[in-house]
């Protein structure tokens, strides 16, 4: 496919593509128990909504990514910007009732003009997924766990940023649950059933599998989703050895999810329904 093509194609179909004309900054989505926060990295700044109780340590801490945002302009053209003008992603952070919670944004987005000097058009295209920024992600949430003190981490993302989630996840030993929300966690299958170049500068989940098989895992798909179908989230979950830690929730929603999600009551659910050795009870 030549990259024409592979932008219009690619550009209809984009995880969590906004339709807004005017991008935010991170300081205008903050509510008063959560304050914006800047990881500042190697290649460029990471922006974040954070709150914490300190007398809450030992609790979880909840981590949502966001999804891939504006990615494109229209589509046949990427944005120059990647801010989501509708953060689902944030959206669903501050619907978890739990204390301790980090809502991360992807790489790019929330940054001011001069901060996104730095990023280029592939680094929310078809490296959305590279491995810097996978890198960059999971060093953030080892700056606020250590910040927190925490213990255990549950990492959550809506689209996209559920399968950074899942790169993530892999990479570490204290994550406690992964939840995917509309998320595409083989993006080589995703690629081929919508019949668009294979995003080659990006990891794919479905390559870590051994690394996750031991992790529960919760991803929440929605019935009218035409961006990441059902049936791709199920064949993921159905190729583990043994997926009796893996569940899937169906809602009656398509790939934008507007509804209420409560990630902590579906988790306190999902962790009633198994034992010790995650089998139903």
């Amino acid at each position: 496919m030549r990259l024409k093509d592979f932008f219009i194609a690619f550009g209809i179909i984009a995880f969590g593509c906004g339709c807004a004309t005017t991008p935010t900054l991170i300081s205008s989505l903050q509510t008063p128990s959560f304050r914006p926060e800047t990881f500042a990295s190697k290649s460029v700044p990471l922006k974040a909504l954070y709150r914490h109780d300190d007398l809450s340590a030992s609790e979880p801490l909840w981590v949502v990514i966001e999804g891939d945002g504006h990615a494109w302009k229209n589509a046949s053209t990427p944005s120059l910007n990647p801010t989501p003008h509708d953060p689902i992603g944030w959206k669903i952070a501050t619907q978890i009732r739990a204390q301790n919670v980090l809502y991360l944004a992807r790489p790019c987005q929330y940054l001011d003009d001069e901060e996104r000097k730095v990023c280029r058009l592939g680094d929310w295209t078809e490296g959305r997924f590279a491995p810097k920024w996978v890198e960059t992600m999971n060093d953030a949430i080892d700056s606020f766990k250590m910040r927190g003190g925490d213990r255990e981490i549950i990492l959550a993302g809506y689209s996209g940023g559920g399968t950074m989630a899942a790169l993530i996840a892999a990479r570490r030993s204290d994550v406690s649950m992964l939840i995917g929300i509309a998320s595409p966690l083989d993006i080589h299958a995703w690629s081929s059933y919508h019949r668009v170049s294979p995003l080659t500068q990006s990891l794919n989940p479905k390559n870590e599998q051994a690394k996750l098989s031991f992790i529960p895992q919760i991803y929440v798909m929605g019935k009218n989703d035409t961006v990441v179908p059902p049936f791709l989230i199920r064949d993921f979950a159905a190729s583990y050895d043994n997926p009796s830690f893996v569940r899937i929730i169906e809602v009656k929603a398509d790939h934008a999810m507007r509804l209420p999600l409560d990630l902590a009551a579906i988790r306190t659910s999902f962790l009633n329904s198994i034992d010790a050795r995650g089998n139903p009870l």
